[in-house]
Protein backbone atom coordinates (compact mmCIF):
# COMPACT_ATOMS: atom_id res chain seq x y z
CA UNK A 1 0.00 0.00 0.00
CA UNK A 2 1.56 3.49 -0.80
CA UNK A 3 0.48 4.97 2.75
CA UNK A 4 1.15 4.12 6.14
CA UNK A 5 -2.59 4.40 8.43
CA UNK A 6 -3.92 5.27 11.15
CA UNK A 7 -6.95 2.26 12.04
CA UNK A 8 -9.83 2.49 14.19
CA UNK A 9 -10.43 -0.76 16.10
CA UNK A 10 -14.28 -1.74 17.31
CA UNK A 11 -13.83 -4.74 20.10
CA UNK A 12 -17.21 -6.85 20.48
CA UNK A 13 -17.70 -9.25 22.96
CA UNK A 14 -21.01 -11.45 22.90
CA UNK A 15 -22.37 -9.07 20.63
CA UNK A 16 -21.74 -6.44 22.61
CA UNK A 17 -19.38 -3.53 21.66
CA UNK A 18 -17.08 -2.72 24.32
CA UNK A 19 -14.22 -0.78 25.87
CA UNK A 20 -11.62 -3.61 26.79
CA UNK A 21 -8.54 -3.76 29.25
CA UNK A 22 -5.71 -6.43 28.89
CA UNK A 23 -8.58 -8.17 27.39
CA UNK A 24 -9.52 -9.48 30.88
CA UNK A 25 -11.62 -6.36 31.64
CA UNK A 26 -14.71 -5.01 29.95
CA UNK A 27 -17.20 -2.40 29.90
CA UNK A 28 -20.20 -1.33 27.70
CA UNK A 29 -19.32 1.00 24.63
CA UNK A 30 -22.59 1.95 23.32
CA UNK A 31 -23.49 0.54 19.68
CA UNK A 32 -21.94 -0.99 16.73
CA UNK A 33 -23.84 0.86 14.40
CA UNK A 34 -23.02 4.86 15.57
CA UNK A 35 -19.78 3.89 16.56
CA UNK A 36 -19.24 2.76 12.86
CA UNK A 37 -20.82 5.96 11.43
CA UNK A 38 -18.98 8.31 13.95
CA UNK A 39 -15.83 7.11 12.55
CA UNK A 40 -17.26 6.95 9.35
CA UNK A 41 -17.03 10.55 9.69
CA UNK A 42 -14.18 11.35 11.51
CA UNK A 43 -12.29 9.94 8.36
CA UNK A 44 -10.29 7.10 9.25
CA UNK A 45 -8.21 4.94 7.31
CA UNK A 46 -9.74 1.58 7.82
CA UNK A 47 -11.99 0.62 10.76
CA UNK A 48 -11.40 -2.71 12.50
CA UNK A 49 -13.89 -5.14 13.86
CA UNK A 50 -12.87 -7.46 16.51
CA UNK A 51 -14.68 -10.25 18.11
CA UNK A 52 -12.98 -11.39 21.34
CA UNK A 53 -15.93 -13.38 22.10
CA UNK A 54 -13.25 -16.41 21.91
CA UNK A 55 -15.77 -18.70 19.89
CA UNK A 56 -16.21 -19.56 16.55
CA UNK A 57 -18.23 -18.03 14.67
CA UNK A 58 -19.30 -15.08 13.37
CA UNK A 59 -22.29 -13.04 15.47
CA UNK A 60 -24.66 -13.18 13.00
CA UNK A 61 -26.54 -9.62 14.83
CA UNK A 62 -22.88 -8.25 14.01
CA UNK A 63 -22.81 -9.43 10.51
CA UNK A 64 -26.24 -7.78 9.85
CA UNK A 65 -25.40 -4.60 11.56
CA UNK A 66 -21.96 -3.95 9.54
CA UNK A 67 -24.17 -5.21 6.09
CA UNK A 68 -26.07 -2.28 6.90
CA UNK A 69 -23.54 0.04 8.08
CA UNK A 70 -23.23 1.53 4.40
CA UNK A 71 -20.01 3.23 5.51
CA UNK A 72 -17.45 4.55 3.35
CA UNK A 73 -14.60 3.03 5.47
CA UNK A 74 -12.92 0.65 4.29
CA UNK A 75 -13.81 -2.17 6.74
CA UNK A 76 -11.65 -5.18 8.43
CA UNK A 77 -12.67 -8.50 10.58
CA UNK A 78 -11.40 -10.72 12.95
CA UNK A 79 -12.47 -12.78 15.19
CA UNK A 80 -14.56 -16.28 15.32
CA UNK A 81 -13.41 -17.36 11.70
CA UNK A 82 -13.25 -21.12 10.90
CA UNK A 83 -14.60 -21.57 7.53
CA UNK A 84 -14.87 -20.34 3.80
CA UNK A 85 -18.32 -19.51 4.44
CA UNK A 86 -17.98 -17.05 7.02
CA UNK A 87 -15.25 -15.29 4.98
CA UNK A 88 -17.43 -15.20 1.91
CA UNK A 89 -20.13 -13.65 4.20
CA UNK A 90 -18.10 -11.17 5.52
CA UNK A 91 -16.86 -9.81 2.64
CA UNK A 92 -20.40 -10.06 1.08
CA UNK A 93 -21.09 -7.54 3.95
CA UNK A 94 -18.71 -4.79 3.26
CA UNK A 95 -15.79 -6.33 4.60
CA UNK A 96 -12.50 -5.21 2.35
CA UNK A 97 -10.34 -7.63 4.73
CA UNK A 98 -10.15 -10.54 6.94
CA UNK A 99 -7.78 -10.97 10.25
CA UNK A 100 -7.46 -14.61 11.09
CA UNK A 101 -5.74 -15.93 14.45
CA UNK A 102 -6.75 -19.29 15.52
CA UNK A 103 -6.80 -20.61 11.84
CA UNK A 104 -3.29 -18.54 11.02
CA UNK A 105 -1.66 -19.81 14.34
CA UNK A 106 -3.16 -23.34 13.62
CA UNK A 107 -4.36 -24.15 10.68
CA UNK A 108 -1.89 -22.76 7.75
CA UNK A 109 -3.64 -25.12 5.55
CA UNK A 110 -6.80 -23.56 5.72
CA UNK A 111 -5.06 -20.11 5.00
CA UNK A 112 -3.53 -21.02 2.09
CA UNK A 113 -7.02 -22.16 1.12
CA UNK A 114 -8.35 -18.60 1.66
CA UNK A 115 -5.49 -16.86 0.05
CA UNK A 116 -6.10 -19.24 -3.25
CA UNK A 117 -10.05 -17.86 -2.84
CA UNK A 118 -9.72 -14.17 -1.77
CA UNK A 119 -6.03 -13.32 -2.58
CA UNK A 120 -3.84 -12.85 -0.01
CA UNK A 121 -3.91 -9.01 -0.12
CA UNK A 122 -7.29 -9.33 2.01
CA UNK A 123 -5.60 -11.44 5.37
CA UNK A 124 -3.90 -10.56 7.77
CA UNK A 125 -2.49 -12.69 9.94
CA UNK A 126 -2.76 -11.23 14.24
CA UNK A 127 -0.26 -12.50 16.99
CA UNK A 128 -1.09 -11.91 20.50
CA UNK A 129 1.91 -11.44 22.50
CA UNK A 130 2.53 -10.64 25.84
CA UNK A 131 6.32 -9.39 26.66
CA UNK A 132 8.78 -11.87 28.27
CA UNK A 133 12.42 -11.84 29.72
CA UNK A 134 14.09 -12.68 26.53
CA UNK A 135 11.46 -12.53 24.12
CA UNK A 136 7.57 -11.95 23.66
CA UNK A 137 5.45 -14.95 23.69
CA UNK A 138 1.92 -15.44 22.57
CA UNK A 139 -1.03 -14.76 24.84
CA UNK A 140 -2.24 -17.98 26.46
CA UNK A 141 -5.75 -18.51 25.70
CA UNK A 142 -7.71 -21.06 24.91
CA UNK A 143 -7.29 -20.92 21.07
CA UNK A 144 -3.48 -20.41 21.19
CA UNK A 145 -2.39 -22.03 24.63
CA UNK A 146 -0.38 -24.56 22.98
CA UNK A 147 1.24 -23.63 19.64
CA UNK A 148 4.46 -22.05 19.05
CA UNK A 149 5.93 -21.17 22.46
CA UNK A 150 9.36 -20.34 20.44
CA UNK A 151 9.77 -16.83 19.07
CA UNK A 152 11.53 -17.79 16.15
CA UNK A 153 9.31 -20.62 15.55
CA UNK A 154 6.64 -18.15 15.41
CA UNK A 155 8.00 -15.63 13.39
CA UNK A 156 9.15 -18.22 10.76
CA UNK A 157 5.35 -18.77 10.84
CA UNK A 158 4.24 -15.76 10.03
CA UNK A 159 7.16 -15.39 7.36
CA UNK A 160 5.90 -18.53 5.93
CA UNK A 161 1.90 -17.71 5.88
CA UNK A 162 0.12 -16.37 2.60
CA UNK A 163 -1.13 -13.08 4.30
CA UNK A 164 -0.54 -9.14 3.27
CA UNK A 165 0.22 -8.14 7.33
CA UNK A 166 0.95 -8.89 10.68
CA UNK A 167 -1.57 -7.63 13.09
CA UNK A 168 0.85 -7.34 16.72
CA UNK A 169 -1.65 -6.77 19.86
CA UNK A 170 0.31 -6.25 22.87
CA UNK A 171 -2.39 -7.59 25.36
CA UNK A 172 -1.00 -6.77 28.42
CA UNK A 173 -1.71 -3.47 27.52
CA UNK A 174 -4.14 -3.20 25.54
CA UNK A 175 -6.66 -0.56 25.98
CA UNK A 176 -4.46 1.74 28.53
CA UNK A 177 -3.32 4.51 26.06
CA UNK A 178 0.43 5.17 25.81
CA UNK A 179 1.43 2.14 28.14
CA UNK A 180 2.68 0.22 25.10
CA UNK A 181 5.96 -2.23 25.76
CA UNK A 182 8.94 -0.90 23.66
CA UNK A 183 10.86 -3.72 24.31
CA UNK A 184 8.17 -5.97 22.71
CA UNK A 185 7.91 -3.19 19.70
CA UNK A 186 12.04 -3.45 19.04
CA UNK A 187 11.84 -7.58 19.82
CA UNK A 188 9.38 -7.78 16.38
CA UNK A 189 11.09 -4.93 14.73
CA UNK A 190 14.47 -6.81 14.75
CA UNK A 191 13.13 -10.18 14.74
CA UNK A 192 13.57 -10.59 10.59
CA UNK A 193 9.62 -10.52 10.42
CA UNK A 194 9.12 -9.45 6.56
CA UNK A 195 5.50 -8.46 6.79
CA UNK A 196 3.91 -5.53 7.26
CA UNK A 197 3.45 -4.85 10.86
CA UNK A 198 0.06 -3.35 12.49
CA UNK A 199 0.19 -2.23 15.73
CA UNK A 200 -2.36 -2.40 18.40
CA UNK A 201 -2.54 -1.78 22.20
CA UNK A 202 -1.56 0.66 24.13
CA UNK A 203 -0.28 3.62 21.41
CA UNK A 204 -0.57 7.02 22.00
CA UNK A 205 0.17 9.63 19.73
CA UNK A 206 4.26 9.71 20.32
CA UNK A 207 4.30 5.64 20.32
CA UNK A 208 2.71 5.61 17.27
CA UNK A 209 4.87 8.32 15.78
CA UNK A 210 7.72 6.38 16.57
CA UNK A 211 6.51 3.26 15.14
CA UNK A 212 5.06 4.82 12.18
CA UNK A 213 9.18 6.53 11.13
CA UNK A 214 10.52 2.38 10.85
CA UNK A 215 9.79 0.70 7.02
CA UNK A 216 8.17 -1.78 8.51
CA UNK A 217 4.85 -0.78 10.31
CA UNK A 218 1.93 0.03 7.94
CA UNK A 219 -0.15 0.79 10.33
CA UNK A 220 -1.43 1.90 13.77
CA UNK A 221 -4.45 0.91 15.90
CA UNK A 222 -6.42 3.26 18.25
CA UNK A 223 -9.71 1.07 20.30
CA UNK A 224 -10.57 2.77 23.69
CA UNK A 225 -9.53 6.07 22.98
CA UNK A 226 -12.00 6.28 20.16
CA UNK A 227 -15.10 6.59 23.10
CA UNK A 228 -13.78 9.26 25.59
CA UNK A 229 -13.77 12.04 23.23
CA UNK A 230 -15.23 13.39 19.77
CA UNK A 231 -12.98 13.16 16.96
CA UNK A 232 -9.89 11.47 18.59
CA UNK A 233 -8.87 10.44 15.12
CA UNK A 234 -7.97 13.45 13.69
CA UNK A 235 -6.35 14.81 16.71
CA UNK A 236 -4.04 11.80 16.53
CA UNK A 237 -3.40 12.26 13.05
CA UNK A 238 -2.42 16.13 13.52
CA UNK A 239 -0.27 14.94 16.20
CA UNK A 240 1.38 11.79 14.53
CA UNK A 241 1.91 14.19 11.67
CA UNK A 242 4.00 16.63 13.65
CA UNK A 243 6.30 13.95 14.42
CA UNK A 244 6.31 11.64 11.15
CA UNK A 245 7.35 13.35 7.37
CA UNK A 246 5.25 12.17 4.55
CA UNK A 247 1.20 11.83 4.02
CA UNK A 248 -0.99 9.52 6.59
CA UNK A 249 -4.70 9.36 4.52
CA UNK A 250 -8.09 7.53 3.62
CA UNK A 251 -6.86 4.71 1.22
CA UNK A 252 -9.16 2.38 -0.30
CA UNK A 253 -7.73 -1.55 0.17
CA UNK A 254 -8.06 -3.68 -2.87
CA UNK A 255 -8.27 -7.51 -3.15
CA UNK A 256 -6.50 -9.56 -5.26
CA UNK A 257 -8.19 -10.94 -7.83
Amino acid sequence: MAFKRIIATLLIKNGQLVKSYGYTAWRPAGGLASALRNLDRWLVDEILILDISRRGGVNPEVLKTISMSSVSTPLVYGGGIRAKDDVVNLLEAGCDRIVLETLFLRQPDSVRELADMVGAQALIGCVPLVPGPDHPHLWSSTSNSDVMSDFITLINHCNSQPVSEIMVIDTRNEGFFGQACRSLHAKVIESGLNKGIIWFGGLDHEIAGILLKNPETVAVAFGNINFERELQIPRLRADILSQVHGELRRTRVGREQ
